[in-house]
């Protein structure tokens, strides 16, 4: 919740991280449906976020590097677009750009953040969101 000290990409990438497990205990929690939950990255794309990347080194890297190693904005969007049309998309996996580093290219099953597939900090942050919504996931 970064209650004690915010920095913002630290707290978007904690973020990303949470929806990640919380995408794999919706999966478990739709085993036996026809329903699936999968969890999508779209790389490194040069964007207007990276404006807002904190300190000089760090703009100064993302200056560097946004025509090396960056994708566009379009081609981010190609995992989403393909998780939500291809029939071979497996609930509980995670897609991501094939390219070096997964920052760019063609959408694959990539590997999980180490830990994002726990049950137990699946059921954890499950029941946290339902406590700060105030609502309650009937699955």
């Amino acid at each position: 919740m970064s209650r004690q000290r915010y920095g913002g990409m630290s707290a978007y990438a904690k973020s990303k991280r949470a929806n990640v497990v919380f995408t794999q205990e919706l999966s478990r929690r739709l085993a036996g449906t026809a329903l699936r939950a999968v969890s999508v990255h779209p790389g490194s794309a040069v964007t207007n976020l990276q404006r807002h990347s904190e300190g000089v080194v760090s703009r100064a890297m993302i200056a560097l590097l946004r025509n090396v190693a960056m994708g566009s904005p379009e081609g981010a969007a190609w995992p989403s677009l393909y998780v939500a049309t291809s029939p071979e998309v497996i609930s509980g996996a995670f897609y991501g750009p094939a390219g070096r580093d997964q920052t760019s290219g063609t959408p694959k099953p990539v590997k999980l953040p180490r830990g994002a597939d726990d049950p137990a900090e699946g059921a954890r942050l499950w029941a946290e969101s339902e406590r700060l919504t105030g609502v309650t996931f009937a699955l």
